[in-house]
């Protein structure tokens, strides 16, 4: 079947062009198998739906930029052996406290804040984008930081241990994660039950854009996430 819409059509062979070169004449949804087993893909991915929403977007600053965050934290990594939280200490130092990323509590469902170059340009952003950046940033400097797909407020985590990026990379226990999410103790034991793909990560993102969309009345870059959306889900198949 061959999306209707050509403009949306076009948007979607431009968002998912950087899985590789299409084969078929017109684009249907078994011309494109986004893999997005990476976390590079995924950031290959946000930056290529920045390009496709927004063409004034600046890939190459945005990403000259956060291979400078990488380098401030790994300058705050100890020299000594490196616990978890001595590594999210870096990365609150490198990001929170000297660049001022934070959680966009004044304006939280402007559409904005699920777009990459815009979180990375403003330092404002929501849990999920937040924690892309501390996941990026920190995986230039070698730490296998990773998110973690929790109920209505996306983590970030590294070797077990999970921390919030919206506010600022705070250290969280597991009576602090059974309090945010209202479950027992025990289910925090090991919160890495909850580590995200990067598949799960793309997804979350593109339903929050949808939900900022549907409050906006933006019918059109609707239409565009939900073909978006529809592809990753159906390349699963």
């Amino acid at each position: 079947a061959i999306y209707p819409d050509p403009k949306i059509q076009a948007r979607a062979r431009l968002i998912l062009r950087f899985c590789g070169k299409l084969t078929q004449p017109e684009f249907t949804r078994e011309s494109a198998k986004p893999e997005l087993v990476s976390w590079a893909d995924l950031e290959a991915f946000c930056w290529q739906l920045a390009e496709v929403e927004n063409p004034e977007t600046d890939t190459a600053g945005g990403m000259a930029y956060l291979d400078q965050l990488g380098q401030a934290v790994e300058k705050n990594l100890p020299r000594r052996s490196i616990s978890p939280t001595d590594s999210i200490s870096a990365l609150r130092q490198g990001l929170a406290r000297r660049e001022g990323f934070r959680g966009n509590l004044d304006d939280y469902f402007h559409p904005s804040n699920s777009y990459l170059h815009r979180v990375v340009e403003t330092k404002l952003g929501i849990p999920l984008t937040l924690a892309l950046v501390y996941i990026f940033a920190g995986q230039r400097a070698g730490l296998e930081v990773y998110g973690l797909n929790t109920p209505g407020h996306y983590l970030a985590g590294i070797g077990g241990v999970a921390f919030d990026p919206f506010h600022g990379g705070v250290v969280l226990s597991a009576d602090d994660l059974a309090a945010k999410f209202g479950t027992e103790r025990s289910c925090w034991a090991n919160p890495m039950f909850m580590r995200a793909t990067p598949r799960d990560t793309a997804e979350r993102m593109l339903v929050n854009l949808l939900n900022s969309y549907s409050r906006r009345g933006d019918e059109a870059r609707h239409a565009r996430t939900v073909s978006y959306l529809q592809m990753i889900e159906e390349s699963l198949g």
